[in-house]
């Protein structure tokens, strides 16, 4: 290559949370002026910082870089490889140096919180923090007074680097009391590591009554605001409340009796209507239909076409698309629509008419069916309508 480049030395220790100094040799080997661009690659690029990363270099010239990797406490113990990527115009070399992390032992231990209060048992956690970088050991113990009970959650842990372990602890006295002031039980949770360090957390149970001090107090208090309630409900609220219900029930009662009023008349109304419709014999017709993919067609039926002056009352309509085809259908009277459905919504589908349809002589009624996609096997929509009513004369 037009230009070398190599770490001297190519392997360094260092302590955690410590910094490591390397040297980057650079070396042209040809007659001409050369741009290097560095990088910084591998596992330590986020902890690798370079004092330039361009550079020019003369003809045949030699330069040194410092690079420093910043060792710090996230990384674990053991060999890492620094690696910088060095580009000459198109080539791209790289150069790596082992930087050798040292393990060390270190952790810290706190009690949450050192004081609790409770008439039944204490409740706190041992917090452990692994501060170094490699896993480690802790070991609890607790002592206190004969008076109390202790229950670690686990004598022993193992915490990662970076990691914090909590242990949970409980105080429980032998035996309760219901009044009286709260006793203190001091207890000392003892902490040893694996790296042989050791620390001791103090902390203290106080143990209440089970009766609180002031439930006397706001029992009475209790007791009094409930006298007091109870003497103002009689003497002064619930008259006035009787009174507005019984004049919110009677305005309700108004409101509903002259709905239902409305309702009997419109009843009446349509009962009245309905008597003077001019229904006669019982007819039916079937309207069928076998319309081809993407066409439209239509069967129409003239009633009364010799002009006799009859009205056909068309009560129900049966629609029926027995294949399962896709498409649309419509009902129409002289051309205009009365019915429009769907095909794909139904197979058989009724309609009972409270207010009959009328034909009047001389009109026509048709069904119109436009065919998008036939029903399985077959090769057309096929609808029909079955149409029932009562024909009478003017």
């Amino acid at each position: 290559m037009s230009v070398t480049a190599s770490f001297q030395p190519d392997r360094i220790s260092a302590a955690p949370g410590e910094t490591a100094a390397l040297a980057l040799h650079l070396q042209n080997n040809t007659d001409a002026e050369r741009m290097v661009t560095l990088r910084a690659g591998g596992g330590l690029a986020d902890q690798t910082v370079l004092q330039t990363e361009t550079i020019y270099l003369d003809p045949n010239e030699h330069f040194e870089v410092p690079v420093i990797v910043d060792a710090n406490a996230s990384l674990v113990a053991g060999p890492h490889t620094c690696v910088i990527e060095v580009s000459d115009d198109k080539e791209i070399s790289n150069a790596e140096a082992t930087v050798e992390i040292n393990s060390t032992e270190a952790w810290m231990a706190r009690l949450e919180p050192q004081r609790s209060k409770s008439a039944g048992a204490g409740r706190h956690k041992v917090a452990i923090e692994n501060s170094g970088n490699v896993p480690v050991m802790v070991e609890l113990a607790a002592t206190t007074e004969p008076e109390v009970i202790t229950e670690l959650a686990a004598p022993a842990v193992n915490i990662d680097p970076g990691k914090t372990a909590k242990v949970e602890f409980r105080v429980s006295p032998h035996s309760k009391f219901w009044n009286g002031p709260s006793i203190d039980h001091p207890f000392t949770i003892a902490v040893t590591g694996s790296n042989g360090e050791n620390t001791e957390l103090e902390g203290t149970f106080e143990q209440g009554p089970r009766v609180r001090p002031w439930l006397g107090p706001a029992a009475a208090g209790m007791a009094g605001a409930l006298l007091l309630g109870t003497v103002a409900w009689f003497g002064v609220l619930k008259p006035s409340v009787l009174d507005t219900a019984q004049q919110d029930a009677a305005d309700l009662d108004a409101i509903q009796q002259a709905d239902l009023d409305d309702q009997v008349t419109a009843m009446e109304a349509a009962a009245e209507e309905a008597s003077e419709l001019p229904l006669g014999s019982p007819t039916d017709l079937r309207l069928s239909v076998d319309a081809a993919p993407a066409t439209t067609s239509t069967e129409e039926f003239d009633f009364d076409a010799s002009g006799r002056g009859r009205i056909l009352s068309i009560s129900d309509v049966i629609f029926q698309n027995p294949t399962g085809a896709v498409g649309r259908v419509e009902l129409l009277r002289d051309g205009d629509v009365l019915l429009d459905q769907e095909m794909a919504n139904f197979r058989d589908l009724d309609f009972h008419l409270i207010a009959p349809l009328q034909i009047d002589s001389g009109s026509s009624i048709s069904l119109r069916v436009t065919c998008e996609t036939p029903g399985p096997g077959t090769e057309s929509c096929e609808a029909a309508a079955t149409v029932v009513g009562f024909v009478d004369d003017v």
